[in-house]
């Protein structure tokens, strides 16, 4: 397994998957109750870590990129699991 996914935080998959929901960093931060500028460092240690832009700015949101779409579904089935 790659370093850089091994020592990856876990808290780090709700932050995106969150993102994934909301598509904007504001919103995704006051769901989950956190500053905007730790959503948008949670969102930077992410694109090192999986060497993906993640979510790239359109006029209206921040849309996912392919590799993002690809870990949303996997993301959300990990978190669902862990909740129960």
């Amino acid at each position: 397994m790659d370093s850089s996914l091994a020592r990856l935080d876990l808290n780090l998959l709700a932050v995106f998957d969150m993102l994934m929901q909301e598509r904007n960093v504001t919103r995704a931060a006051e769901r989950l109750h956190l500053s905007q500028s730790t959503v948008s460092h949670a969102l930077g240690r992410l694109r090192v870590a999986l060497d993906d832009p993640l979510f790239v700015m359109s006029r209206r949101e921040m849309m996912p990129t392919e590799r993002a779409k690809a870990l949303a579904g996997p993301v959300r089935q990990a978190l669902a699991m862990l909740e129960q």
